[in-house]
């Protein structure tokens, strides 16, 4: 009795082992961020074919460093219920930079903008709904003594490729 008893808790370790194993959630990939003050003054051609509608990101100006801040542009990554989150990640112009207008264009064209306005903080973010291909997101900054100029324009893939 005991044998067969011995058995069968052996056998319900090795069943539940290997079933947790496959149950195990998908790894989420790394968030990037992306310094205002280290974005070139010209992008490089990108190596894929951007949508018609979207048109080609063009140049950026870095703001001066007691002007500086840091984006972050993610996506959520559900299929479902796309969205593409633009967030204030900190910086040395938080006090100073007045409006921060974010616009996303989808491939069909379709321009949506939201603006974050001061007093800004750290986290401080805009979603956009948007679509499971590749969007393009531009962030325009206003700043004392440079005026409004644009610090990021990509275009942003909605699900990133591992490596």
């Amino acid at each position: 009795m005991k044998k067969i008893a011995l058995t069968i808790a052996l056998g319900f370790v090795i069943l539940f082992l290997v079933v947790s194993g496959c149950t195990q959630s998908p790894e989420t990939p790394p968030v990037s961020t992306t310094p205002t003050t280290a974005l070139p003054t010209t992008t490089t051609p990108m190596t894929t074919k951007e949508p018609v509608g979207m048109g080609t990101p063009g140049p950026t100006q870095a703001l001066p460093p007691q002007y500086s801040l840091t984006f972050q542009v993610t996506t959520n990554g559900r299929t479902t219920d796309p969205l593409t989150y633009v967030a204030l990640n900190g910086g040395n112009g938080m006090n100073f930079v007045g409006p921060i207008e974010v616009s996303l264009t989808k491939p069909d064209g379709v321009v949506q903008s939201q603006t974050m306005n001061s007093p800004h903080f750290m986290g401080q973010n805009v979603a956009f709904p948007c679509s499971t291909f590749q969007n393009r997101v531009e962030i325009w900054a206003t700043a004392p003594e440079v005026g409004r100029i644009k610090v990021y324009d990509q275009i942003v893939p909605f699900k990133s490729l591992n490596p």
